[in-house]
């Protein structure tokens, strides 16, 4: 019996919570006209409330905002081929044998970064460049390597 009120008692907590999450999120006008005027084109946009931020999700592109209206950074999916030489060298010499499966402009102000996840079976990495090709930030992927 202890068991059975347990789990209908997680069971209730896990569904208010994915209500809780699916709530649609009051984005304030500021917000609203600094997102319109930035990204005319945006359809299909998914707001998200979180730290202070809000986050806009919409077709390759992720753009955070603050309660003002101020861009507080972007994301945007991009092509390997956009990458700036620097970034495509800095991949051929230091992480030779490993291939470019997913890239991301990040942008916050006026810093941008790249984020690109490299293969080479089994191995999974994430790694950040700066414009310049300095590696910033380089981890192996335990997640999607234990799949």
């Amino acid at each position: 019996m202890k068991h059975l009120i347990l789990i209908l008692l997680m069971g209730t907590a896990v569904s208010s919570y994915a209500q809780k999450s699916d709530q649609p999120v009051n984005v304030p006008a500021a917000v609203t006209k600094s997102f319109q005027q930035q990204y005319p084109q945006a359809t299909g946009v998914k707001w998200k409330l979180k730290d202070d931020q809000y986050h806009a999700e919409f077709s390759k592109h992720d753009a955070w905002y603050d309660a003002s209206g101020k861009l507080v950074k972007q994301k945007e999916d991009i092509q390997q081929a956009d990458l700036p030489a620097a970034v495509k060298q800095a991949v051929q010499q230091q992480f030779a044998g490993y291939t470019i499966h997913d890239v991301d402009k990040h942008t916050a102000g006026t810093v941008i970064t790249y984020k690109l996840e490299l293969k080479k079976s089994p191995e999974e990495r994430d790694v950040t460049f700066s414009a310049d090709g300095k590696v910033l930030k380089n981890e192996v992927d335990d997640k999607k390597k234990k799949k």
